[in-house]
């Protein structure tokens, strides 16, 4: 990741959740415009597998907040 983008991403990782949340939705809209058919089914697979990997508790989920921590500590 460039120096640029580790600015970004601290700065926006510092704002109110619907603000993160309004820009996450904006920048992977502008991937999935990029997406053909065949990754995007990819995706929706991947989805399906893990809602079921969660719901037969074979994931461990981790709370946002200390992913979150974790990225930045990473940074």
């Amino acid at each position: 990741m460039s120096t640029t983008a580790q600015k970004v991403c601290i700065e926006a990782l510092s704002l109110p959740q619907s603000s993160r949340a309004e820009i996450a939705e904006r920048l992977l809209s502008s991937l999935e415009e990029s997406m053909d058919a065949g990754s995007e089914r990819a995706w929706k697979l991947e989805i399906r597998r893990r809602q079921r990997e969660i719901r037969e508790g074979k994931t461990k989920l981790i709370p946002a907040d200390q992913v979150m921590r974790s990225a930045l500590r990473a940074i």
